[in-house]
């Protein structure tokens, strides 16, 4: 992958001369940063925005400090503890946030109780304000509590903490950002490929656009392409298998493409990899969106080896009834004898 290419793309499809952080990117304290990170992840961000606006209409706080001026920072993260545990998990996500998310829908913990134990964290290393956080940073101990926390490990939360509290060296390429550089390789990139890669862009361009970070220019491709940006390169190449509407819908943008349909044999084969590519980019999200993919491919899986999704669903149900479900959350650990 040659940071030329993406950087092309960057210059050909992004307001680069222009671009500049959300309200987001200024919240006036620093208990704000870490709500906002870790309800950010696997939803959309409207729902993240209420969730900020109720936590700071129950206390009268300012959301944000667009003037960057010197009468914000003021809410620490210690009264932020103290305001959950005085109205305990439960009614804190009720009443404070009005949102009961989980960090992940298998064993996950409400994310209120993940901002708790990430807040906990930062008074154990005594980061109270922003300034603290930009003053000290986050040691590699602070860091590797907060990775431990459920729903954390991935570190996207913890990233976009960083970026949030002000590091324009960080990224947190999520499901848009790498479907962007997915689409501009044709290859599968991974998170840390992906946080190298724009490191490398912005160095690239910094020349012409000497306003560039790795944080704004993560901004920006998120901000394209939650928006519906479409990835327009005149001699892509692709050799993926893609839904049936997919040649509709390019020609509809007034574009053209080149497709051609399978046999049946090639069909499988690149069904399997499809199956392996979305079970990967629901591994990256967990959002509901990767699943309904997920399982789409699945079902065209099944009716392409021959079979019904009756016979499926007969097996599924004959298994569960021999060796049961997984919803006793019953972990193996030994079998002696």
């Amino acid at each position: 992958m040659k940071t030329e290419l993406f950087a092309e793309a960057c210059r050909n499809l992004l307001p680069l001369e222009y671009a500049a952080l959300s309200q987001s990117y200024y919240y006036d304290s620093l208990p704000l940063c870490v709500i906002d990170a870790v309800f950010s992840i696997g939803v959309r961000y409207t729902s993240v925005q209420n969730v900020v606006q109720h936590y700071c209409t129950q206390y009268g706080l300012r959301p944000y400090n667009l003037q960057q001026d010197d009468f914000g920072d003021t809410h620490t993260i210690s009264q932020l503890i103290g305001n959950i545990v005085e109205n305990g998990i439960e009614q804190s996500a009720d009443r404070l946030f009005c949102n009961r998310q989980r960090t992940s829908s298998r064993n996950g913990i409400l994310k209120t109780e993940a901002v708790l134990r990430f807040a906990r964290v930062l008074q154990r290393f005594q980061i109270e304000k922003l300034a603290d956080y930009r003053s000290k940073g986050l040691c590699a101990d602070a860091e590797k509590e907060i990775l431990a926390i459920p729903g954390q490990k991935s570190g996207l939360a913890l990233r976009y903490f960083y970026m949030l509290a002000g590091d324009d060296t960080q990224a947190k390429p999520d499901r848009h950002v790498l479907r962007f550089l997915n689409a501009v390789s044709g290859e599968t990139v991974s998170v840390q490929q992906a946080y190298e890669l724009l490191t490398d862009v912005v160095k690239y361009l910094k020349p012409v656009y000497p306003h560039l970070t790795v944080r704004l220019l993560d901004y920006t491709i998120w901000n394209y392409m939650a928006r519906g940006g479409t990835v327009q390169r005149m001699q892509s190449k692709y050799h993926k298998l893609v839904r049936d509407r997919i040649p509709e819908i390019i020609e509809a943008d007034g574009k053209s493409c080149i497709c051609e349909t399978l046999a049946d044999k090639d069909y499988i084969s690149l069904l399997d990899r499809k199956l392996n590519e979305e079970l990967a980019e629901y591994q990256e999200s967990k959002s509901l969106e990767e699943l309904a993919d997920l399982l789409e491919v699945m079902q065209a899986v099944v009716k392409a080896r021959g079979w019904t999704l009756e016979e499926l669903e007969k097996v599924r149900a004959d298994k569960a009834a021999r060796r049961g479900g997984f919803e006793k959350k019953i972990l193996l650990k030994e079998v002696q004898g």
